[in-house]
């Protein structure tokens, strides 16, 4: 069966997923695995430990899907319901599994221990299940078909669930399904487009037929993913005809834009400062994720808002160059970079070299919280850090912001 014709479903249990209590990792783990191997997800559901939620559930999924991996609910405890819940949509009873039970207690007894009774109840499967093997954990998984749909139940622990798949699943739907393609996903990150302006200059594209573009707004980046099979001969000329549409607003090429500005600092042996008012350490603190930006970040200032405000004429353009400046130098850095006062609306934003300051005034274009603004400045300063680097220009248009005013001091400029 090719892949466009399989449809893979996942199927989540549990309350604490259901109602937001935990994070659901597997599931976005799982839709990342089953893309590469040629699997792609068609659709994920998530119910709750009712056992007949469940079981209709099971039997919504066998009529629509050719393959469903369930996961959760194979514990030992009392709404650990999914193997029985699967009993009841086949229509057969549970079993006891013999070679599990007696797994189960050599693994309790090799730690000097005697298998609790309530452990019995995961060596029970659907009658004509195929065991799947589990060597991390206690509960074993299993393989069993409800109207011609396969099905493969999977514990909900991270580590247990992801050694299941990787070692015993793919190798099952691989024998059994010969023709899927793995698939590649290129990455690459962008700041400053909107997403419909992205959209609409890509859309003129030309794509091979097995390509897909993708799109992953995350403020404040948005995330372009090329699909394509896996060592396919174009991947390289349509990613780099993408790069070339993207231009200088390609802040990440498979990886985020700190680890890529981390790179350009580690390779330029380039040294930073920062001084911070309205974004109150937010850079700072971002500086100090990864080991190359962490490396060339010497200093950083976080100054209260009502701070250093000078009397009389007020200048915030003035006023964030110094900022700039004053931690560059009081650090005996190679760039200084500065974020100035929330004064109506607007943001003044610095960046001090050796030769020469660059400044500019921002304003949301449209209504924003403190918080995601914050992250706008931020991130603007390390995109000036990155445009500094790489000999771009300075003031680029923002989709989400409005430049009020920028300005360029050239060194000369600053000795007459």
């Amino acid at each position: 069966m090719g892949q466009s014709k399989l449809r893979v479903a996942m199927l989540s249990t549990g309350e604490e997923v259901l109602h937001g209590d935990i994070t659901d990792t597997n599931a976005a783990w799982l839709s990342r695995r089953c893309f590469e191997e040629g699997f792609a997800l068609h659709r994920r559901v998530t119910v709750g430990d009712a056992v007949d939620d469940i079981a209709i559930e099971l039997v919504r999924c066998s009529q629509v899907s050719d393959v469903v991996i369930v996961n959760g609910g194979l514990g030992p405890t009392t709404d650990d319901l999914t193997t029985e819940a699967m009993a009841m949509a086949m229509d057969v009873d549970l079993e006891l599994n013999n070679h599990w039970l007696t797994e189960l207690k050599a693994r309790f007894e090799k730690n000097g221990n005697t298998m609790p009774k309530s452990n019995i109840k995961q060596a029970m499967l659907p009658e004509g299940a195929e065991l799947v093997d589990n060597p991390v954990g206690s509960a074993c998984g299993f393989s069993a078909t409800l109207n011609d749909c396969l099905f493969f139940f999977t514990p909900g622990v991270p580590s247990e669930f992801k050694h299941m798949f990787d070692n015993e699943i793919v190798p099952r739907l691989q024998t059994g399904f010969p023709n899927t393609t793995k698939q590649e996903i290129q990455r690459l990150y962008t700041f400053g487009f909107s997403e419909s302006l992205l959209n609409d200059k890509l859309e003129l594209l030309s794509l091979p037929n097995e390509f897909e573009i993708g799109y992953r707004s995350s403020l404040p980046f948005i995330e372009v993913k090329l699909f394509s099979p896996r060592q396919h001969s174009d991947i390289s000329l349509i990613t780099d005809a993408i790069r070339n549409v993207l231009g200088d607003r390609l802040v990440g090429d498979g990886q985020p834009m700190l680890e890529s500005v981390g790179n350009l600092l580690e390779q330029s042996k380039v040294t930073i400062s920062v001084a911070e008012k309205f974004s109150g350490g937010y850079l700072a603190n971002w500086l100090n994720q990864t080991e190359a930006t962490k490396e060339a970040f010497v200093q950083g200032w976080v100054l209260s808002e009502s701070s250093l405000v000078a009397e009389g004429d007020y200048n915030p353009l003035a006023a964030v160059l110094a900022m700039a400046t004053a931690s560059r130098e009081n650090a005996g850095v190679d760039i200084g970079l500065a974020c100035g006062n929330m004064e109506a609306g607007r943001v003044a934003l610095g960046l001090s070299a050796a030769d020469g300051d660059w400044g500019i005034v921002v304003k949301p274009r449209r209504s924003q919280s403190n918080e995601n603004f914050r992250c706008y400045t931020a991130t603007m300063l390390l995109d000036m850090l990155r445009r500094y680097l790489c000999g771009y220009e300075m003031f680029p248009d923002i989709a989400s912001l409005v430049t009020t005013e920028s300005l360029h001091i050239p060194v000369d400029s600053e000795a007459e």
